[in-house]
């Protein structure tokens, strides 16, 4: 018989890629290379988990980094980025759009054999698409679980995460002393046993679930080989057509937000403890104050929870901060905020995102009227809430109202911090030596490098891309940035790659996408970028793989 292996893996530091491998086997040893490979395809799922977008922005801090790619590298991304597939994924969806942004998962193994798959959801649907050919693997209809909602109430996309898989490094076993008896694992669960979080097998390997929030309020738990019901669904919200932002995830927590005043759901940031089987639901409600957390709170390793908030007058025992940076602890209670004064710009989403630098947790969000501030995310705004650790000059126009701005974190091989933002008005930039690549004047991404003279930190700007309509949050990948230009009702979307150390353009999609994406994140795995447009069809562009 022939056997064809898809395995990833490493050998003295060196990545092996799609190495396809066939053998001539029967009899005994076709099953015993079939365990092999199972167990190849599980280690490497488990220890190597290259190329997976598992969470909104690639991980719960949102840093929009995938750490793990070696393929778009700036020169590659040059010579061979392109144009791969594109699918229909159900009917296009009308009114008002929701966000959403594709996740994907690799080396997955299902009746077909091995399978990186990329999955995306519609009002009622969830798809599981396969990432290199852009075929259909399975779909789950959910229908629609929340009944009428009212009008601006709907979702056009359910929200969507993946728990990412436990890393095991099996370089350090522990060693038995003699004698020692092996640690007892649990059995596999029962299928009339299962709960949602609980993974489906026991010992190392228990593989994990893709979780959906359904207009009902209900969270769901799907096989992500192939869509089945793994344990039934338990309640998050506390009312149907709450019209939820997207989901986060960190130490067995699902994180969500609600800022519409939808279905009688308050406006506030929603928790749900998987570990419990009574999956008890905390939340910190913002009152009259919405939290303009489109893609869901953005979360430390600590289990800190940070959100922007819109302006307003908010009351001070009944709502929070308004136009603030605020972090929530565990307990979902307001640990600290960040009010510039003189207020922020006219937001009405924005992304803050977080990460680590010299063991220091740092947040990049908005500032005072157009400027970008970094936070000590021990301290947002200091013992006055008004102090930022910097601030940078102003980057959008005065009184420019901002549909959609987020930003991104990256560390080069040299070590250099990068922070990049997209701004969804136009960029009026000054600072001197900072590379134009023309004029800005509906926005664009701007790049900053992170300072540090004796512990004071800064953001200097390096680079201003050149003008894009409502760009999504930046992507950064092996030293390329992927930029989603989304247009609007009269222009068109377009994917851009540009060099992430000088902003200079390595890819334009020019007119491969004939309408706009509107509110679609982008995500990243494998040498390819996945987005949606708002006639629900699936792109993937990147560098193909021969076949």
């Amino acid at each position: 018989m022939e056997t064809g292996v898809l395995c990833i893996g490493e050998f003295n530091g060196k990545l092996l890629r799609n190495e396809h491998v066939k053998r001539r086997l029967s009899g005994p040893a076709a099953g015993l290379f079939l365990v092999s490979v199972i167990l190849c395809a599980t280690a490497a799922r488990a220890q190597d988990d290259r190329g997976d977008w598992s969470l909104t922005g690639a991980d719960a801090g949102q840093s929009g980094w995938q750490k793990d790619e070696v393929i778009l590298t700036p020169e590659a991304v040059a010579q061979n980025f392109k144009f791969l597939w594109k699918i229909q994924l159900g009917k296009p969806a009308r009114g008002a759009r929701s966000f959403s942004e594709p996740l994907l998962a690799g080396r997955l193994i299902n009746a077909q054999g091995f399978k990186d798959i990329v999955y995306w959801s519609s009002a009622d649907t969830l798809y599981a698409v396969d990432s290199e050919l852009g075929t259909m693997v399975w779909k789950k209809q959910f229908g629609t679980l929340g009944g009428k909602a009212a009008a601006g109430c709907g979702v056009s996309s359910l929200q969507l995460l993946m728990e990412p898989p436990v890393v095991i490094n099996f370089r350090s076993r522990r060693k038995r002393a003699p004698g020692t008896p092996r640690p007892v694992q649990a059995p596999p669960a029962a299928p009339d046993e299962r709960r949602l979080g609980v993974a489906p097998g026991g010992g190392y390997f228990g593989l994990k679930g893709i979780y959906v929030l359904t207009s009902d309020g209900m969270l769901h738990e799907q096989v992500m080989t192939t869509g089945a019901d793994f344990a039934p669904p338990v309640k998050f919200l506390p009312a149907a057509n709450g019209s939820a932002y997207g989901l986060n995830f960190a130490d067995k927590t699902i994180y969500s937000a609600t800022g519409q005043g939808c279905g009688g759901v308050a406006n506030g940031v929603w928790a749900i403890d998987l570990t419990s089987a009574d999956y008890p639901v905390s939340s910190y409600a913002t009152g009259i104050v919405r939290p303009l957390a489109l893609t869901g709170p953005v979360l430390t390793p600590d289990g800190e929870s940070f959100v922007v908030t819109g302006s307003g007058s908010a009351d001070a025992q009944n709502s929070a901060p308004a136009s603030s940076v605020v972090a929530l602890g565990k307990e979902m209670k307001a640990e600290g905020w960040y009010t510039p004064e003189g207020g922020m710009a006219s937001y009405e989403n924005v992304s803050p995102a977080t990460f680590t630098y010299k063991e220091r947790q740092l947040v990049v969000a908005p500032g005072r009227d157009g400027s970008l501030a970094l936070l000590d995310g021990a301290s947002p705004g200091g013992a006055d809430h008004k102090t930022p650790l910097f601030e940078t000059s102003r980057i959008g126009e005065p009184g420019a109202k901002h549909g959609w701005d987020g930003f991104a974190s990256w560390q080069d091989k040299d070590g250099t911090v990068w922070v990049f933002a997209s701004v969804s008005a136009g960029i009026a930039l000054h600072d001197d030596g900072v590379q134009l690549h023309g004029a800005t004047p509906h926005g664009g991404l701007v790049a900053f490098r992170l300072g540090d003279a004796d512990g004071k930190l800064s953001l200097k700007p390096v680079w201003v891309s050149g003008d894009m309509v409502n760009p999504a949050p930046p992507r950064v990948a092996d030293g390329t940035v992927i930029a989603l230009a989304s247009g609007n009702a009269s222009t068109h979307a377009k994917l851009y790659a540009l060099n992430g150390a000088t902003g200079a353009e390595l890819y334009s999609s020019k007119d491969e996408i004939p309408t706009y994406t509107e509110l679609s994140g982008v995500s990243i795995g494998d040498g390819h970028a996945f987005f949606t447009d708002r006639d629900n069809v699936l792109y993937s562009f990147g560098i193909g793989i021969e076949h």
